[in-house]
C-alpha cells in the first residue's frame, strides 16, 4: 500500500499527536483551549493554532479562534484509534520484546504513526492470540522469552532449533 503525500488524504504524526493530546485533554476538562495543548505538549500556541486549523480541515476538530477547541465525532473515533495503536506497540515492545515501559512508550510513539493499517492489523492479531487464546501465552510468549536466541543465558531448549545452534 502506498502512503499518501501528508495533506492530502493522511494526518501526519505530528497532527496525530495533537489529537491524542486534544482527546486526553477532553477526559479531564469540559473546556479544552488552546493554551492547554500548548502547555501538555510542550510547543508555543501559534503552533497548536496552525494543527488546529488542519484538523478542522480534515473535520476532526471544531475550532474557533480564541474560543474552545472539540473534537467531532469523526476526531474522536481517529484518536481512539491512534491511541489504540499506540497501547498494542506499547504492548508489543513491553510483553513480548520485555523493554522496560519507559523505552517501550519511546518507541511505540516512533513507530504510531509510520505502520502501514496492515502491519497494524497483524500486530492487532497478534495481541488478540497471545491474549484470548489458552495456549497463546505459553506456546508463544513463554516460549520466546525462555529461548537462547532471546533469553542470552537460557539453556539451550533440546528442540533442535536452527536459530540457537547458529548463534556465535
Amino acid at each position: 500500500m502506498e502512503a499518501a503525500a501528508p495533506g492530502q488524504n493522511e494526518l501526519t504524526g505530528s497532527l496525530e499527536h495533537y489529537l491524542k493530546a486534544l482527546s486526553a485533554r477532553t477526559r479531564t476538562s469540559e473546556v479544552v483551549r488552546v493554551r492547554d495543548l500548548a502547555q501538555d505538549l510542550r510547543v508555543k500556541a501559534p503552533s497548536v493554532t496552525a494543527a488546529l486549523k488542519r484538523l478542522a480541515q480534515f473535520g476532526l476538530v471544531t475550532y474557533v479562534q480564541r474560543e474552545y477547541v472539540r473534537l467531532t465525532p469523526a476526531g474522536e473515533d481517529r484518536a481512539r484509534r491512534i491511541e489504540a495503536r499506540h497501547t498494542v506497540l506499547q504492548w508489543f515492545f513491553e510483553e513480548v520484546l520485555a523493554l522496560p515501559a519507559s523505552d517501550a512508550g519511546v518507541n511505540a510513539c516512533a513507530m504510531e504513526h509510520s505502520l502501514t493499517p496492515a502491519a497494524m492489523d497483524r500486530l492487532v492479531s497478534l495481541f488478540e492470540f497471545v491474549r484470548a487464546c489458552p495456549a497463546g501465552r505459553e506456546a508463544f510468549l513463554e516460549r520466546f522469552h525462555r529461548c537462547p536466541v532471546f533469553a542470552k543465558d537460557a539453556p539451550p531448549c533440546g528442540l533442535g532449533c536452527s536459530l540457537a545452534s547458529a548463534r556465535p
